[in-house]
């Protein structure tokens, strides 16, 4: 027992280490790479290696300025030290990073709160839907998650602590992070990292400690030292252009509607099972209080007076207010940017974490909430138990409507979703309170081993990748060019045919039948619905192959029986 108590905190994050590696790292490497971001991302990394171009970010020879460099710099070091291009020595760095960030939430929370409250954030960002996908997919969605939590993490630390030496250097920890997020993804690093900070300080009345020379200047520099060189390469290479298309990149082209806040809605409830219900619940009942709360604490806003009420804060009101503000900037961002960039709606789920464990560590350790913790936990896992036993009794209809190449994971999903969240809800009836939160962390980890490599797998048979891959690979083989009749880019066609694929759509049929009589031997990739547009434009073709959603061609020239027409018409005598 006493060695127990003595090693507690490194129990714990030996606990979380097992965790991790179970959901992020088992069976990486057992389902291709998904189009289109991932091959997008992964065939930009291939050609930067096979050319030893570090610099230049290119897909299909052309310029991919909405790209950033530190993702392929990556991954490609660690296929140099795994000795090859395969989704496995592709996909590890980004568990291996996703585990770090998990680790590093878990120590800098401790820092902060206690070893408890640290162990059951970190859970809850660990397990939840979001982490678990993103953190198997080779993008660089993750690699921003993190990158981006670290950096607001130790703006926590700077805030809450009072030495100057160890100010110094989580300030300078902060701008180092800033930095590596720019080179991950671009200006959405610095900007949500600046107004998140700003935003604290200000609400915490020390603003004028961002602008302090000690702090600001080293921070600068150090920033400066890790951005610049690349940028600056980048825009010797390619001039204004390279400027203008940052520029575009990141107008606020989208707007705020109806339909922007429900897509940002549903994606990061989708993101945050199976904690969304306790969160949604706690943000229900609480939104009044907060927001009563930011308007008397900021009514009177001279610093003064907000540096004393932050003082009088104990650290659990302190770093609950941080989470808010943080959650609150990166949902504005994501209403302004929509689901055009995935890794907005995924941070959000760092300071959900961060909210919901406080609710889940008073209701274990403490004993309180019981309310909204029963019912954000009866509801869910009773719409499972009933969705259990419409699969065990309609197993039939739903694998022809829905599943339809999945009817393995039918008996293994009707006994996930009806013995765990039986448990569930006899844990918060019984009120076993370490068990019911175990119940959510069991159900993801039986979710993560028996469905995602089969849901990955089926999204590439169902979505046709599968196709792609074979159609790829055999123009390769026999060494001819190959082109694609279909309305987006399909990564996975650059990735597996390893040589440039011209792309063509609808508005481009005159340019492709001048390319197939150009290029007689050449396979043409076309959705097998899009046959139609094929044919009505005079295209003669040859089916080669035919897969589930697309198929292959290549150009047949018409040339006429003159034999048949030199005979002269027979003439019918009735």
């Amino acid at each position: 027992m006493n060695y127990l108590k003595k090693h507690y905190e490194f129990i714990l994050a030996f606990i979380l280490l097992i965790i991790c590696f179970l959901l992020y790292c088992i069976n990486i490497e057992n389902y291709p790479f998904i189009d289109t971001d991932e091959t997008k991302y992964v065939s930009i990394a291939k050609d930067m290696l096979n050319y030893s171009d570090w610099i230049n970010i290119k897909l299909n020879e052309e310029n991919a300025f909405d790209c950033f460099p530190l993702f392929f710099w990556i991954t490609n070091l660690s296929c140099l030290i795994l000795g090859k291009i395969s989704t496995f020595a592709v996909r590890l760095p980004i568990s291996v990073i996703s585990l770090a960030g998990i680790l590093f939430l878990f120590f800098t929370v401790k820092r902060i709160l206690s070893k408890s409250y640290a162990f059951i954030i970190s859970l809850i960002m660990a397990t939840c839907l979001g982490s678990i996908i993103f953190s198997r997919l080779a993008t660089s969605d993750s690699i921003f998650t993190n990158i981006t939590m670290i950096a607001i993490l130790f703006s926590y630390l700077s805030v809450i602590e009072e030495t100057t030496k160890k100010k110094f250097l989580f300030w300078l920890c902060t701008y180092f992070f800033c930095a590596l997020s720019v080179l991950c993804s671009g200006l959405f690093g610095a900007a949500i990292i600046a107004v998140s900070i700003i935003t604290i300080y200000i609400f915490a009345g020390k603003v004028k400690e961002i602008f302090k020379p000690v702090f600001l200047f080293p921070g600068i520099i150090v920033f400066a030292i890790i951005v610049c060189p690349w940028n600056f390469i980048m825009l010797h290479k390619h001039g204004f252009y390279f400027i203008k298309e940052q520029l575009f990149l990141y107008n606020f082209l989208n707007y705020i509607g109806i339909k922007q806040i429900l897509t940002v809605i549903f994606w990061f409830i989708l993101g945050f099972m199976p904690w969304i219900f306790s969160f949604l619940w706690i943000l229900g009942t609480k939104l009044k209080d907060i927001l009563n709360s930011v308007y008397s604490y900021i009514k009177d806003n001279s610093q003064e007076k907000l540096q004393e009420k932050w003082n009088k804060l104990n650290n659990i009101d302190k770093f609950l207010s941080m989470n808010t503000i943080v959650f609150f900037t990166a949902f504005i961002f994501a209403l302004l940017y929509g689901t055009k960039y995935s890794f907005l709606i995924l941070f959000l789920m760092f300071p959900a974490s961060c909210i919901s464990g406080h609710y889940w560590y008073e209701y274990i350790i403490e004993k309180e909430h019981d309310k909204s913790i029963f019912f954000s936990t009866l509801i869910p896992n009773l719409v499972l138990i009933i969705c259990s036993l419409i699969g065990l009794f309609g197993h039939n209809i739903i694998n022809t409507l829905i599943f339809q190449g999945l009817n393995h994971l039918i008996i293994p999903l009707v006994i996930i979703f009806f013995v765990i969240p039986l448990i569930g809800i006899f844990s918060v009836i019984l009120k076993g309170r370490i068990t019911a939160l175990a119940s959510n962390l069991l159900l993801m980890i039986c979710l993560s081993f028996v469905i995602t490599p089969s849901i990955f797998n089926f999204m590439s048979v169902y979505g046709g990748e599968n196709d792609l891959i074979n159609f790829a690979q055999k123009a390769n083989h026999e060494k001819v060019k190959l082109a694609a009749f279909i309305p987006s880019k399909k990564y996975s066609l650059i990735y597996y045919y390893d040589k440039p694929v011209n792309f063509y759509n609808n508005k481009d049929l005159p340019l492709l039948k001048k390319y197939l009589e150009e290029n007689q031997t050449a396979y043409v990739v076309v959705e097998i619905k899009d046959l139609w547009a094929i044919e009505e434009n005079n295209i003669k073709y040859l089916l080669i192959d035919s897969g589930k959603r697309y198929c292959l061609i290549q150009y047949m020239p018409y040339i006429p029986n003159q034999e048949e027409d030199e005979e002269e018409p027979e003439i019918i005598v009735y």
